[in-house]
């Protein structure tokens, strides 16, 4: 009686959960198959990513053929630059970004942008280089002084260098979002300095 009892029980909470996983399944699949054919939140998203990459080709392809037959075109080469960066081929972009200092070479913007690709490419010191030749234009170019301060600290390892281009940074930078992000950086270097963290090499 009392082993009828337990297997009647298991038997009916068996059927309750069959039902219950059955339901729960169809649910699911149900608010799958909406959101396949819907337009749901995450397709836009990565059919616009996709889409912007398209475009992104497209202007480049626009550009290497009108710089082909115009290569004295200074302002085209900053954008075939710019297109370059965009889609992580800096190697290219450098060769683009100094193609435009042929014909303008004291634009710090694009000093410094090169001076981010050369970091890209695993090149830091060309990309101190850089930063420096923009300041020397522009003293004030934030960005540049941004990435230098992180290059030294995170690439050549040079704490005592990206708090003093930090520091000057800071004095110019006023209330400039960047600056949010560099104070804390600041302080930590002045308190790993403090303690005896290495220096400039």
């Amino acid at each position: 009686m009392g082993v009828c009892s337990v297997k009647s029980v298991r038997t009916a909470a068996y059927w309750v959960l069959v039902f219950a996983s059955g339901f729960i399944v169809g649910v699911i699949f149900s608010a799958w198959k909406m959101d396949t054919v819907g337009e749901g939140p995450k397709q836009p998203v990565s059919a616009s990513r996709e889409d912007e990459g398209v475009e992104l080709r497209k202007r480049i392809a626009g550009l290497e053929k009108m710089l082909a037959v115009k290569p004295d075109q200074t302002e085209a080469w900053v954008e075939l630059g710019n297109a370059y960066f965009d889609v992580g081929q800096h190697a290219k972009a450098v060769e683009a970004y100094q193609k435009s200092l042929q014909g303008n070479p004291r634009n710090p913007d694009v000093i410094s942008d090169m001076g981010v690709s050369y970091r890209k490419l695993g090149q830091p010191e060309e990309a101190v280089k850089a930063f420096r030749r923009a300041l020397e234009i522009d003293a004030g170019h934030m960005m540049a002084l941004f990435n230098m301060g992180i290059v030294y600290r995170d690439d050549l390892k040079r704490p005592a260098d990206a708090l003093a281009v930090w520091e000057t940074f800071l004095e110019k930078a006023g209330n400039a979002p960047h600056a949010v992000m560099v104070r804390p950086w600041v302080e930590q270097l002045r308190k790993q300095l403090s303690s005896g963290g290495s220096g400039t090499k």
